[in-house]
This record gives structure tokens, sequence and C-alpha cells, in this order.
């Protein structure tokens, strides 16, 4: 740059020292970039390949005419078919299940459409995620089964429940969606910024291990309960962030349920099993109208809302275990 006179270069220096504090603040925030990075992506690394391992070793793939369908079965008893939340996985249904239902069944937990190694087919539909349950129920020689829906989870336990009745012997719903939009869900802003989240595996990573409080408010879990969780509550609350990794192989699962319920909306007319549905008051992700539009759809239907507990109702797991396992011993007289 040249500067032809005096007054050229004070100007230059007046916007120099203008600048100046600027400047100094966008290095640091770069050089404290750089640092977190370099103190934290190799243990992010070295976490996200053992979950990967895990992933793998824990769960099986099904194809049949109907699709592919990630799966695993744990435990022993009366079968349960796990159908997980946004975000998640057969892992994440499995943990669901272990902590609401605790032990004495067996879980058959899957991947559904879009999550972990379960792709998402032409026909992504809810009623095309039913018939695949159905498959996969023959291929283990499952006759009947309980359906429990979590969270995102619930359109197409729903659906199942509804156009196999003859396959279905109870329905749990536990803050579960039960249509396209409600009053009181996450506000769209929020959900954008969920999504982005989603993208990236570091991201998500960086929130589960240094925002905690920050990422369950935008799971529905607000900071007023979080403060109030016991030791045992705040590891649990730690678990169901942790299950999600690696988050970004559960991106797009994600958008094809928002897609999905949009669409399609649920069927209910023909579900006769007895049905659980359990909710917080205070969810602030999926609000407890939806709880409601279920109970006033599926008539043999038990509704059951708690004061507080947030999206998770981590805070109430015992009376959501005591509520489940007595729903299902009466059912089973």
């Amino acid at each position: 740059m040249v500067y032809t006179n005096t007054g050229d270069v004070k100007k230059h220096d007046a916007i120099y020292i203008t600048m100046k504090p600027l400047l100094i603040i966008v290095s640091l925030l770069v050089g404290m970039a750089v640092l977190l990075i370099a103190l934290t992506y190799p243990g992010f690394h070295g976490e996200m390949q053992a979950v990967r391992d895990r992933l793998f070793a824990d769960s099986e793939i099904l194809k049949t005419d109907q699709g592919v369908i990630e799966y695993s079965v744990k435990g022993e008893g009366t079968p349960i078919l796990l159908l997980h939340g946004a975000g998640g996985g057969y892992d994440q249904g499995l943990w669901s299940g272990k902590t609401n239902l605790a032990d004495g069944y067996k879980f058959i937990s899957v991947s559904r459409f879009g999550y972990l190694r379960s792709p998402i087919p032409l026909d992504a539909s809810i009623k095309s995620q039913a018939v695949l349950y159905v498959a996969l129920m023959d291929h283990l020689s499952i006759d009947r089964a309980i359906v429990m829906g979590t969270s995102a989870g619930g359109p197409s336990a729903m659906q199942f429940a509804n156009d196999y009745p003859n396959r279905s012997l109870a329905l749990i719903l536990l803050s579960a969606v039960t249509m396209a939009e409600a009053p009181g869900d996450k506000a769209s802003f929020y959900v954008s910024m969920i999504h982005l989240i989603q993208q990236s595996d570091y991201v998500y990573w960086l929130f589960t291990q240094f925002m905690q409080t920050t990422i369950l408010n935008l799971f529905g879990i607000p900071p007023n309960v979080y403060s109030n969780f016991t030791p045992k509550q705040k590891r649990l609350a730690q678990e169901m962030l942790d299950i999600m990794h690696p988050m970004s192989q559960r991106y797009e699962g994600t958008i094809n349920d928002g897609k999905m319920i949009q669409l399609y909306g649920v069927s209910t007319t023909r579900i006769s099993a007895p049905t659980l549905i359990i909710h917080a008051k205070d969810d602030a992700l999926v609000s407890y109208a939806h709880a409601k539009n279920a109970h006033e759809k599926i008539k043999p239907s038990r509704l059951i809302l708690i004061d507080t507990g947030g999206h998770a109702m981590l805070s109430q797991m015992d009376k959501v275990t005591e509520y489940t396992r007595g729903f299902l011993r009466d059912i089973q007289k």
C-alpha cells in the first residue's frame, strides 16, 4: 500500500488502533480453539474407535424382501420390541429397556431407518418400518411381543400395534412422539441447533464432555430439573448422552423421522393391545400434549403424567420402572 500524504498514514494508524483489541481477541480465540483441539482430539478419536468396535460387535444385520434392519437381542423372557428415539439406534433401545424395565425380558432392539447400519429405503414410511419389524420377529420365531416406543420411536410403535394387533401383546409409550407437532414442542430454532450439532461427532462429543447442562436442555431436560438430579441420575444422564456416539451416524434417521411423521401421520384406529403412556409435564422437547393425544385415540390406554422429570424422566426412573413393570405384570396375569 502506498500512502500519498500524512493524512493517509494517520487514518491508517487510527483504524489499526481501533481494530487492535478485536485482533487480539480473535487471536486469543483462535489460540484457545487450537489448544482445545490439541488437548481433546486424541481422547475423542480413541473413544470413537472403541464405540465403533462395540457397535459392530453387538448387533446383527437382517436382509429381507422388505428391507434391511440392524438389531440386537439380549436377555430371556417375554419378548419386548424396543424402538429408540431420535439420535438413537439399537444401543439406545437396549439402554432404555435396561433403565425403564430392568431384567426378566428378551429385548429385541432395532436401529430404525437411517440409524447406524439400517439404511433408509425408498419408502421410509412409518408403515414400512412396521412391516420390517414383523419380518424381524418372523426371523427370530417370535409370534407376539410387547412393543415399547421411546420419544421418536413412538410413531412406528403405534403403527406396529395398529397394523399388526395379532402380533402385539402390549404397547408402552415413554415420552413418545404421537403426532407431527403439538403446542409446547421444542421451538424449530432449537431443533435446528440440535441438527447442526448432530452432524459433527467431535462437536457433539465436546458438548457431552464440557457442556452437559446445555446439551441436556436442548434434549428436553430443563436446567432446573438437572440441578436437582442425584449423583446416580447424573450418571444416567451422562450414559444417555454417551450412548449416542457417534452422533453423525444417527443424523439421517433423525431427519427421516421428522419427514415421515409430517407426511403420513400415525394410524391408531385398530390398536387393541393394552397400552401404557407415561410422560412428564415439564418435557421441554416433546410436549405432554403428545401423551394426551395418544390417550384420546387409543381406547385401551392408561395415561400417567408426571409433574417433573424432563424428556427422559431420569429423575423419576424408579417410578417409571415401577409403573412399567406393574403394567406388564397385570397384562400377563
